[in-house]
């Protein structure tokens, strides 16, 4: 391959004899590129000294000065590289404007040719890692000096706005670039993870107890988090410059953090190509999925949503503890393993040889039977008298669907947008990742593999269990624009899945809920006389409260199999096919645009959307700042052992006030904000007698309670500390200050 500098080589040849100048930056390309920082440093001063605007170095094209500050800087030279940038090859433009251009450039090398640089080559990827993070510090670097834009170019006032001119152009240009390098090079970073996270994971999969791979990662993502995250201020710091450059170092990382990015690749389609999803890593055509909007005017570029940095790599933490975890290993190598985790590890060990691979659907659901198998025999075990099979079945039952709510909730991330319903068959395709590399699946996809996978895991426990969680039927739920999964067994309860999640509630629960249901009837509304329509009318509601509460919905479902029909991948796909893509709740008006119902279907998407947004101020405040931090100012008290029971009733008192304080304004906030709108579109539903097919009845939400996982959490945890004598003990940690639950926001 020739030299990054031959241009140089080539202009020197054609120059004799004024090539001094060409010379000096030639010495200076070979130093670099033997990563010699001495010799570097010295050509550097040498090179400074001469006249870039002029020619001959003027003649010399941007893309090699490009090309070599991009070396210089994944090499992590960073006093170097900010000479280099500032040096003028040309007198055009102001100074932001010039480092600007330059930057672009750099960006353009790493993202267009990082194998020129060293970076994603395919070998030594820890070296290639450092140098990745190396750009990103350089940018994060020139960022934290930059000067910002105005924060709003239009001031909301009382009665009215001021107009405020924008900036130009040339004055946020440099802030514009950084914050797009930041966003490249942190991107190249993910993709070296996520090639070091494979290598890490195969190791695994071929021996559980080699987790050498997923600690270095933890050791890599640990320093990352480091370069990204604000710094403590030390108390005493006094004003002056050094606290003012360490507070505007913390404000410029937090902007950061917060920053959405891109996280998945994708290609818009024009004429009669289908807009594309692509693979987050390079080949990007290697996996891909037709998908489409369900905005019906939102055609030709539908909106591809992002994520903040902070967030993805939160997301990758919990990755790296799901797989740790699921191969039994704790978070801290130091801790020595809990029950967990050993009966993870044997259970590897004594059913999988100690080589588990859970990629393909086959391979969960064996990994799923394996799991129940081995909690039912502990259960049993360690159970007094004669055990009671249906009881522990059915918990050993409800670890194995969390255990399959965990395992996608890693896996697979939504894509906010419709994917294809048409083949190849969900349950053969190879779907692309995200930037986290997670799967992206919609509804239809989460349901279609979760049938497949929960059925034939009850198949193959019932034929080895003697018939343990008796008969099993299972339907597809049709929601607006939705479609979820309810799955009923005689003696284990029922299975709700929407998305990524599934959750079991036993039949001692269901016929508590189902009887609150039944007096909260509405007068005007009648319920089955035949009992086995009048359970599945309470089943669809108990749906319908899973995917969202408050708010009546047209609902629809359908058994997913026959009556002795085998689970096969053919049978669940046709099923899907027939029974769900073929379906329809609304009559043709929502797609007639000049229609009074155009898009009324489309409403329910905008209400969850405005839900998601209320869920990302409010919840998230709630549960991560309010709720933390009231435990943060009590915990030392309420996990003392030695305080005697006056003074600790008295902190147990104040504790929960607080708490019930905060949890009431996250509710007023639903009841301010949400609820009317649910409230109105309920109502719009109900009035227009031309929305729905014949057939397709109403749900009744207010027959059943609202659902906030994260306000029931807490309503738990105060109910379970406000009985009489009742103390924390010293390890105790509420969930709403455990790393691992920390909320995230809903992209």
């Amino acid at each position: 391959m020739p030299a990054f500098y031959r241009e140089v080589d080539d202009a020197i040849a054609r120059n004799p004899p004024d090539v001094d100048d060409l010379l000096a930056l030639r010495a200076l390309c070979i130093a670099v590129e033997a990563g010699d920082r001495a010799a570097t440093s010295a050509g550097l001063r040498d090179l400074l000294g001469r006249r870039g605007v002029e020619d001959p170095l003027h003649a010399i094209s941007s893309e090699l000065y490009c090309a070599l500050l991009a070396r210089i800087l994944v090499l992590g030279w960073f006093d170097e590289f900010d000479l280099l940038i500032a040096w003028p090859q040309t007198l055009f433009g102001t100074r932001d404007e010039r480092i600007a251009r330059n930057w672009d450039g750099v960006v353009t090398v790493l993202v267009q040719q990082p194998q020129s640089v060293g970076l994603l080559t395919g070998s030594d990827r820890e070296a290639q890692w450092r140098r990745a993070v190396n750009a990103l510090e350089g940018a994060l670097r020139h960022f934290e000096t930059v000067r910002l834009p105005p924060p709003s170019i239009l001031s909301p006032l009382t009665g009215g706005g001021v107009y405020h001119e924008p900036p130009a152009y040339r004055d946020v240009m440099l802030y514009q670039q950084l914050l797009e390098a930041v966003e490249a090079f942190y991107r190249i970073v993910q993709t070296l993870f996520q090639q070091l996270f494979d290598i890490a994971l195969a190791r695994l999969e071929q021996d559980h107890r080699d987790a050498v791979g997923m600690r270095k990662l933890q050791a890599l993502q640990l320093g990352l988090w480091v370069l990204l995250s604000p710094k403590d201020i030390p108390k005493g710091m006094t004003p002056g410059t050094a606290r003012d450059a360490l507070t505007r170092h913390n404000d410029r990382r937090t902007m950061i953090l917060n920053r959405p990015i891109r996280v998945a690749e994708f290609r818009y389609g024009s004429g009669r190509q289908r807009h594309r999803f692509l693979d987050a890593f390079p080949a990007y055509d290697a996996r891909s999925v037709v998908f489409n909007s369900l905005d019906r005017d939102d055609t030709e570029r539908p909106h591809v949503r992002g994520e903040k940095i902070g967030s993805l790599q939160v997301s990758r933490d919990r990755q790296l503890a799901y797989f740790l975890f699921a191969y039994g290993h704790p978070w801290d190598a130091a801790e020595p393993p809990a029950p967990a985790h050993l009966f993870r590890s044997a259970l590897i060990a004594g059913r999988f040889r100690g080589r588990l691979r859970v990629v393909d659907n086959d391979e969960v659901v064996d990994f799923l039977v394996a799991l129940f198998d081995d909690m039912l025999r502990d259960l049993v075990r360690q159970a007094s008298g004669t055990p009671d099979m249906a009881k522990l079945g059915l918990s050993a039952w409800r670890e194995t669907v969390d255990a399959a709510s965990a395992y996608f909730g890693q896996v697979t991330a939504h894509s906010r947008l419709n994917l294809t319903e048409d083949p190849p068959n969900y349950l053969t395709h190879t779907f692309p990742r995200n930037l986290a590399g997670r799967l992206l699946h919609d509804c239809g996809v989460h349901a279609v593999r979760l049938a497949y996978i929960l059925l034939t895991v009850l198949g193959r426990i019932n034929a080895v269990h003697d018939n343990i969680a008796g008969a099993v039927q299972a339907r597809w739920v049709r929601l607006p624009l939705h479609v979820g999964m309810l799955i009923q067994t005689e003696r284990f309860g029922v299975v709700v899945q929407h998305n990524e999640y599934s959750a079991v509630t036993g039949n001692d629960e269901l016929a508590t809920t189902r009887a609150a249901w039944t007096l909260a009837r509405p007068a005007q509304e009648a319920d089955p006389a035949d009992p086995g329509e009048a359970t599945l009318k309470f089943l669809e509601d108990l749906t319908a409260n899973g995917f969202s509460s408050d708010l009546d919905m047209p609902i629809a479902s359908a058994p997913i199999l026959a009556p002795g029909e085998p689970v096969t991948v053919a049978s669940i796909w046709n099923s899907y096919q027939g029974k769900v893509v073929r379906s329809q709740l609304f009559t043709r008006l929502v797609g007639a645009s000049n229609a009074p119902q155009y898009q009324f279907d489309v409403r329910y998407l905008r209400l969850s959307e405005q839900e998601r947004d209320w869920y990302n101020e409010h919840v998230l405040r709630f549960w991560n700042v309010e709720c933390f931090a009231i435990w943060q100012t009590w915990s030392s008290t309420l996990t003392r052992a030695r305080i005697s029971d006056k003074e600790y009733e008295q902190a147990k008192r104040a504790y929960a006030k607080e708490l019930n304080e905060a949890l009431d304004r996250v509710q007023d906030s639903y009841e301010a904000i949400i609820r009317p709108k649910k409230d109105e579109l309920s109502r719009d539903l109900r009035a227009d007698g031309k929305l729905l097919l014949k057939g397709v009845r109403i749900v009744s939400a207010v027959r059943l309670e609202t659902v906030l996982p994260s306000v029931e959490k807490v309503v738990d945890h105060l109910n379970e500390l406000s009985a009489p004598g009742v103390r924390l003990k010293p390890d105790f940690v509420p969930p709403f200050a455990r790393k691992e639950e920390v909320l995230l926001e809903v992209p």
